[in-house]
């Protein structure tokens, strides 16, 4: 299977206003390549992301979202032909009104809604179908796209172990668009508690509109409508039983046994993406070993597709949601027995015969096939040379054993990728805890050697002989001696003044000169004082910046 570049669909969108730039997204992320945190905010490439949304519930700042169809589903339900199949984490988050949905989507105009459960009986059909045929090692099972996403891009060698057929929301169109001839060419609406699940119908080619829980939790609730206020309709396609815990964790082994008891001691539950994504790392070396199981059930949230991507399960509790569907579960055997007059302890006996009947209606060999994809082509340039790291090491001041914390503050968990970030230009030297330490210290060096260059010249100045302020007292003097002239200088204008004025027409002139130089002595008096005045602000104001000047370089110097 050659590796081939795809682009995949966004699924999550990013306020860049809300975003803080913490990298909480990087640090829990299974593909931590996808985002980029080199600029002020994190964003993410949807080639390398796999949809499993913890990004969504690390973000405290609410600047990850998830994107689905709602809006264009409601715009074009008004005038296009469409059918809608219904994921059985519904009855988790529409608890006793999930029959009400139906009818709220056929007042849109929807002309057949199919509960997937069913497509999940089918599902286990195809699935023990593959195991008697094929003898696998191991299967693993694909309902969750996250995980197929995962398989595809990271780890394309477990890609002949994923099931071999399709997930049961495509059972569930196939099998409506095969058996229900009329909907052949209408397009479909999926009820859905995943985000993922749109990347699974562009890759299939079976589904239009992946409209999730959340959204119409959210619909619902700023319309200031009610389930409630619809009528209840019942699904188009037969009852599924067991089937309607498929969305539970161990939903597909607990369903599984009732066919074969025997298989539920081959088959690994695992779910949560603390434990299925390291778990598929490891895998193919257990499947060389021959040690894996012979299938595994597993799914990316940890609370199940009641608690997905695509739901409001955050703030659920795991035994509320599981109480909603173990509720629907025993309504979906009581509806079952209702067939029966006389069960006399043989109740699983005639309901597993009944189911049978359904299932063998609407299966039939290769219509439920699904096959795969390597987009490993995808991936950045993950095999660095040493030489290469080390520059980058370098970069980031990491010069010894030591430096290399590992402390997953930047979200990668270990230096070595986000030195690969770095490389592939997906983060910067700032964001890394150690860079920023010795950082911060070069800086307090630095400010240290020139608080010490300061204190020097303050002091030098303090006490060099050209001290200012010396320079200022000794200028005092000059000014007063120039006060003291321009007081005789007026003193001698008046006395002469006075005899030009005894010699009568002959002292005219002299009077004359007398009093312009009366008035040059009082010129010089205001500017000598000007002078003073100026010199004993001047003294101030020097003595005020020196002592603060002096302060400044104490506290520095931690003095």
């Amino acid at each position: 299977m050659g590796q081939i570049k795809n682009t995949l669909s966004p699924i999550i969108s990013i306020d860049i206003e809300k975003c803080r730039n913490c990298h909480s997204c990087i640090s829990v992320c299974p593909s931590k390549f996808c985002n980029d945190g080199s600029g002020d905010h994190v964003t993410i490439n949807p080639d390398l992301c796999i949809g499993c949304g913890q990004c969504i519930e690390a973000c405290t700042w609410g600047a990850r979202l998830p994107l689905d169809d709602f809006s264009r589903f409601i715009s074009d339900v008004k005038n296009k032909k469409i059918f809608a199949i219904v994921a059985p984490a519904t009855a988790a988050h529409f608890p006793d009104h999930y029959y009400n949905l139906n009818g709220w989507l056929k007042s849109l105009g929807i002309e057949a809604v199919f509960d997937v459960s069913f497509g999940a009986e089918l599902t286990i059909k195809s699935y023990l179908e593959h195991v008697k045929k094929n003898r696998p090692k191991t299967v693993i099972a694909q309902p969750c796209p996250a995980i197929v996403n995962y398989i595809e891009l990271y780890k394309p060698e477990l890609l002949p172990y994923l099931a071999p057929a399709d997930s049961p929301m495509l059972h569930s169109i196939k099998m409506a668009k095969h058996y229900y001839p009329q909907l052949k060419n209408h397009k479909v609406v999926v009820i859905s508690p995943c985000i993922a699940k749109k990347r699974e119908f562009e890759s299939t080619g079976y589904g239009d509109y992946n409209v999730t829980l959340r959204s119409l939790e959210n619909y619902f609730s700023s319309q200031n409508k009610h389930l409630s206020q619809y009528p209840a309709i019942d699904f188009d396609n037969p009852p599924a039983e067991r089937a309607v815990l498929f969305s539970t964790p161990g939903g597909l082994k607990e369903t599984a046994k009732r066919w074969i008891p025997e298989l539920a001691k081959k088959t690994r539950k695992i779910e949560g993406p603390a434990a299925i994504y390291p778990y598929l790392d490891n895998l193919h070396k257990d499947i060389k070993r021959g040690i894996s199981p012979l299938v595994i059930d597993c799914l990316n949230c940890e609370k199940g597709c009641n608690g997905g991507t695509g739901t409001n399960g955050y703030d659920k509790t795991m035994d509320e949601l599981e109480t909603r569907i173990e509720n629907r579960n025993q309504a979906a055997k009581n509806r079952y027995l209702k067939n029966f007059d006389n069960v006399n302890g043989n109740a699983d006996q005639l309901i597993q015969e009944n189911v049978k009947t359904f299932i063998d209606k609407f299966w039939e060999p290769e219509l439920y096939s699904r096959t795969y994809t390597d987009r490993s082509g995808n991936n950045l340039k993950l095999n660095i040379s040493e030489e290469r790291l080390e520059t980058v090491y370098k970069q980031l001041r990491k010069e010894n054993e030591d430096d290399f914390k590992n402390c997953a503050a930047c979200g990668y968990g270990n230096c070595q990728d986000m030195a690969i970030a770095i490389i592939n230009g997906l983060n910067r030297p700032e964001n890394c805890h150690h860079f920023q330490s010795k950082q911060l210290n070069e800086n307090i060096t630095r400010k240290q050697d020139t608080s010490e260059k300061m204190h020097k010249e303050v002091t030098h100045l303090l006490e060099n002989d050209l001290d200012l302020n010396h320079l200022i007292t000794e200028f005092k003097p000059i000014v007063q001696s120039i006060e003291k002239i321009s007081f005789q200088t007026n003193v001698l204008s008046i006395n002469a003044s006075i005899e030009a004025a005894r010699a009568g027409d002959a002292g005219k002139g002299f009077s004359i000169v007398a009093e312009e130089v009366r008035n040059l002595a009082g010129q010089s008096r205001q500017e000598a004082e000007r002078i003073y005045t100026t010199l004993e602000q001047l003294q101030a104001r020097l003595s005020s910046a020196l002592n603060s000047l002096q302060d400044v370089v104490s506290v520095s110097l931690g003095e």
